[in-house]
């Protein structure tokens, strides 16, 4: 059994602590200046900086910054057609790109640039120690915390690369408002040749495997996976603009990267060797309940626990858990769309979709999303992932400290004299990922990690560079994606429907799109593979509905091509134009 309370100690050393000596030295989250830079008062090299211990107390706040940048994750699939909520939630209307910009996502490119800015701090320091007096091992010691810092801004740079294209790119300490408020836009591809230079140092210092006192911090498998990332990403945006040989020559070196990652020298493997586990308890939800985020299976994660860290408790717990918890809001839900995904472990196929129904017998409905049996045979990953009516929850109290004996009913509306969940807010779903069933604190106090990264992530990156570099899957490909499979109890893909190189993209989707929700990986995927307007084609898009048939949300109907396209480029944050005459904004929102 793990111990909680060493656990709690060691999170809040590595991952969760607030270094005073960095208070006033880089920006914070709320700094309304532009590129939410820091001041530039320096701390005393005659105070700090004078040791490898200095380096990591210093460090640890970048990884803070980092966390803040990355704590939600989430909610970015719930811009896509897996999850309701969206980014701006809106309750009613037509959902649309528009909609998911503002102040929530301009907090996006404050949070990223408050990691560049303290890596930047961070880094002129470090140089400077290794320049003087430092033995040879803390030479080893600087240049391990140098990769950090370089991997941690290359995170940060990759966001905002994604989201808005080119942008403003430095590495020192900015001087002041003048300095700032002159800045243009660097070329993205500028920006990721940097980066990955950055990581090329990485993986020379980072080590491959840490101490348990180090645990937060990132091994050199987590760089070779982002790195492998990055250039899958690229890959993808040059595929998309037709330039074929450089995408080709990406996809090479994306599959390479993760190649590494593999190695048995990582050790990385699936929790639980890839075993199912039972229906009632599939292995796949207990990777994602605080206990075993420090398995083989996770290559990068940030901290998202820690009365240490005020506002980045259990949101989890908030935003999916309802009344299970205590006071959680639920503003976060499956859609049914999500839920058509899991396949049936008869034929490894798709079930007929759910029908949606609130006739007074819908609970005995053929294959209706209000019937139990409708659920039944299907992806262990299903039991692990989402509730429906009547389903049952483990109570915890409202301080987190005490769990049951009794459990919670789950029900979208009505009420039959017993305590229930409520609600399923308007799609009829609530998570059961994610949603702690243990003691642990209050909602602000909760232990789970945001998963970055996990190998069947890597796994499947993987499988998509080398569809494209040979044309189709390999041998290998199958394996892999047979063994995320086997974990969610299916059969293994018949060879002969997802031989073409279309067919096994198809397996690929698929297979993300359930293994990683709620990850916020999805978001980011149908951007890159330019399946926004095939998920919600023109001009009727797509009428979103809870199990009981009502329509709750049209998604990009009568939407006009510039909506689609601000849905792959985000908006510059108007503060940004308004105060740098060299900012420029993206085409699509002028």
């Amino acid at each position: 059994m793990l111990d909680f309370n060493k656990l709690r100690t060691m999170k809040l050393y590595i991952k969760e602590i607030t270094l005073s000596c960095l208070i006033g030295m880089v920006g914070s989250s709320c700094v309304s200046d532009l590129l939410n830079q820091p001041p530039t008062a320096d701390l005393s090299s005659d105070l700090f900086w004078k040791t490898t211990e200095d380096a990591t107390y210093a460090l640890h706040g970048v990884y803070n910054a980092t966390r803040t940048l990355f704590h939600k994750e989430y909610k970015w699939d719930t811009a896509t057609d897996i999850m309701w909520g969206d980014i701006r939630n809106p309750y009613n209307g037509i959902w649309q790109p528009a909609s998911m910009v503002g102040s929530n996502n301009d907090q996006c490119w404050k949070d990223a640039y408050q990691v560049v800015n303290r890596a930047n701090y961070v880094l002129e320091n470090v140089d400077k120690m290794l320049e003087t007096y430092m033995n040879a091992t803390d030479q080893v010691g600087l240049k391990r915390i140098k990769g950090e810092l370089y991997f941690l801004r290359a995170l940060a740079y990759f966001r905002l690369i994604d989201l808005w294209g080119d942008v403003p790119y430095y590495t020192h300490t900015l001087n002041g408002n003048d300095e700032a408020f002159s800045m243009g836009r660097t070329p993205r591809e500028t920006i990721k040749d940097n980066i990955l230079k950055d990581l090329d140092y990485a993986k020379e210092n980072i080590p491959i495997t840490i101490i348990d006192s180090e645990r937060g911090r990132a091994t050199r498998v987590a760089v070779y996976a982002f790195s492998g990332k990055i250039k899958l990403f690229w890959a993808s945006w040059m595929k998309n603009e037709n330039k074929m040989d450089e995408a080709l020559a990406y996809y090479r070196a994306a599959a390479e990267d993760f190649k590494e990652v593999m190695k048995p020298e990582y050790g990385r493997a699936l929790f639980k060797n890839g075993d199912p586990g039972e229906p009632n308890n599939p292995s796949y939800g207990e990777l994602f309940n605080g206990k075993n985020e420090y398995c083989n299976e996770i290559i990068f994660a940030t901290s998202n626990m820690g009365p240490n860290s005020p506002g980045l408790g259990d949101y989890y717990t908030y935003d999916f858990a309802t009344r299970s918890t205590g006071a959680g809001g639920t503003n976060v839900t499956p859609t049914i769309r999500l839920v058509d995904k899991y396949q049936l472990l008869s034929t490894g196929d798709y079930a007929p979709p759910m029908v949606k129904t609130d006739a007074a017998d819908k609970e005995s409905v053929e294959n209706g999303a209000c019937n139990p049996e409708s659920y039944e045979g299907r992806d262990y990953r299903l039991y692990a992932t989402v509730m429906w009516d009547g389903q049952k929850m483990v109570r915890v109290s409202n301080d987190g400290m005490t769990i049951g004996p009794d459990t919670l009913i789950f029900r979208y509306k009505f009420d039959d004299n017993v305590t229930y969940i409520s609600s399923g807010r308007r799609t009829g779903y609530i998570f059961r990922k994610f949603v702690r069933t243990y003691a642990w604190g209050s909602r602000d106090q909760g232990p789970q990690d945001t998963y970055l990264m996990r190998l069947p992530d890597v796994w499947l990156m993987y499988c998509e560079a080398i569809n494209e570099i040979n044309n189709g899957p390999t041998d290998e490909c199958f394996d892999l994606i047979n063994q995320i499979r086997h974990r969610a109890a299916l059969p293994p893909l018949e060879r002969s429907k997802f031989e073409s190189k279309e067919a096994f993209f198809n397996a690929i989707d698929q297979e993300r799109c359930v293994e990683l929700v709620a990850e916020g990986q999805r978001f980011f995927d149908i951007r890159r593979w330019n399946m926004v307007e095939k998920l919600w084609p023109q001009p009727n898009g797509y009428r979103l509905e809870s199990t009981w048939g009502e329509f709750f949300r049209d998604e990009f109907k009568n939407a006009q091509e510039r909506d689609f396209q601000r849905f792959y480029r985000f908006k510059i944050p108007q503060l940004e134009i308004d105060k740098n005459p060299n900012m420029t904004q993206n085409d699509c929102w002028l």
